[in-house]
């Protein structure tokens, strides 16, 4: 059997610990799906869920396993280019050509900062309230600036294991939360019939659902990382993806659950969806859940733009390598705008840091997915040469992305204003 990364040794040197040796085996098999739950379950996801929830009860759980579906299915194409070494940013520059490649690229990368703004905006305000820091704009920046100390660890197995370890501390939480109620089995049921209800609002949280747990940035990591994870099949990165997508979509499903069950209807805040924490464990906890808040607010809003760093060097015809030159002064870059953007939006507008987390995701589940959808689907059919069923299931996912999109537009656009 031939070793990983991980498992090699160099010759003469010492042998690994077993346990310490599984320990890291499993991180490089399971890394990347973790990295990926951490980008989708950022602190913007958080108060989507509970809103959700509080304001629409079990009614909109349908899209929990629509979207496991979705992401299964956009990740098998960006896994499918993995195996190849074929970026999806670098079929797109072939296909439009290099000035509309970094045109596409600057613009996506930009719209994919709106996750960075909206969770650098709520961890500032998380910080404010851990600690005796009372400037939400100074705790914005002191966030960023952990997410540029993350970057610059540089070595990819040093993020995965970091993301891994917060994810799943994360992922305790909420199971704590769901396991001390008492939940009605038949309304949770009943929720995953799908429904669309002439609701204000309710159309804008069907695609802020959808924004935020099929995350596109994934898809552009994705399939830009064969040369850190050098699988040349689907079955590693399927493993990997079930994994990351179950613990994601799973987490979101127990948030809406919790939040339908033990919320009031109206807009969320900061400490909100961890009040039911408190109530079964004590004051103590909801420190607990603002720690978590901050902790997934800086791995979602770094990680996700982890696809920018792939995406503009290759738009400009570079090779690029996670952690490299070209791939850290990008993200770095965003992150800069990031912080800035979010002090000027807190600044002069009337949108907080928990509107942000639910409208970003919204607007790039309005702009992102169809068009990541639409490039994986056309990268897919000239590299591979697909069966008609599997062609037609890819091709669903795209007219359905198109459609969600269309349908909500407007509903989320009044959203938008209303708050502004």
């Amino acid at each position: 059997m031939s070793k990983t990364p991980h498992m090699a040794l160099e010759e003469g040197g010492a042998a690994e610990i077993p346990g310490v040796e599984r320990v890291k085996q499993t991180v490089y098999d399971y890394g990347l799906g973790a990295l990926f739950a951490a980008n989708v379950f950022g602190a913007g996801s958080v108060y989507i869920l509970a809103d959700t929830g509080a304001n629409f009860g079990y009614l909109l759980l349908w899209t929990m396993p629509l979207a496991f579906i979705l992401d299964l299915g956009l990740h098998e194409m960006s896994g499918r280019l993995a195996t190849i070494d074929k970026p999806l940013m670098e079929y797109i520059r072939d296909v439009v050509g290099p000035t509309l490649g970094k045109v596409f690229a600057v613009t996506i990368s930009f719209i994919m900062s709106f996750w960075a703004i909206s969770n650098y905006a709520i961890g500032g305000l998380a910080l404010t309230w851990l600690s005796p820091l009372d400037n939400v704009y100074l705790g914005t920046i002191i966030v960023a600036a952990i997410g540029l100390a993350l970057v610059e660890l540089k070595v990819y197995d040093r993020i995965e294991a970091a993301i891994t370890i917060l994810i799943l501390a994360v992922f305790g939480i909420y199971i704590v939360l769901a396991a001390g109620l008492d939940l009605s089995a038949d309304a949770i049921a009943a929720g995953f019939v799908p429904a669309i209800i002439e609701d204000v609002g309710y159309l804008a949280a069907v695609i802020a659902l959808i924004g935020t747990t099929v995350y596109y940035p994934n898809f552009f990591i994705q399939s830009s990382m064969r040369p850190s994870k050098g699988w040349t099949e689907m079955n590693p990165y399927r493993r990997d993806n079930l994994v990351g997508i179950t613990i994601a979509i799973t987490l979101s499903t127990a948030v809406i659950v919790v939040s339908a069950a033990t919320l009031a209807e109206g807009e969320p805040t900061l400490t909100s969806p961890g009040e039911p924490l408190m109530a079964i464990l004590g004051e103590w906890a909801l420190v607990v859940f603002v720690f978590a808040v901050f902790l997934a607010t800086f791995t979602s809003a770094t990680g996700t733009l982890f696809g920018a760093g792939f995406m503009i060097p290759q738009a400009w015809g570079r090779k690029t390598v996670f952690g490299d030159v070209a791939f850290r002064r990008v993200v770095e870059g965003l992150i800069v705008l990031s912080v800035v953007c979010a002090v000027l939006i807190l600044e002069f507008t009337n949108m907080t840091p928990v509107r942000l987390g639910i409208v970003m995701p919204a607007i790039n589940g309005l702009i992102g997915i169809p068009l990541t959808a639409l490039a994986l689907y056309y990268a897919n059919k000239k590299f591979f040469d697909h069966p008609l069923w599997m062609r037609v299931c890819f091709a669903a996912i795209v007219l359905f992305m198109f459609v969600t999109a269309a349908l909500t537009a407007q509903d989320l656009y009044e959203q938008i204003i209303g708050w502004l």
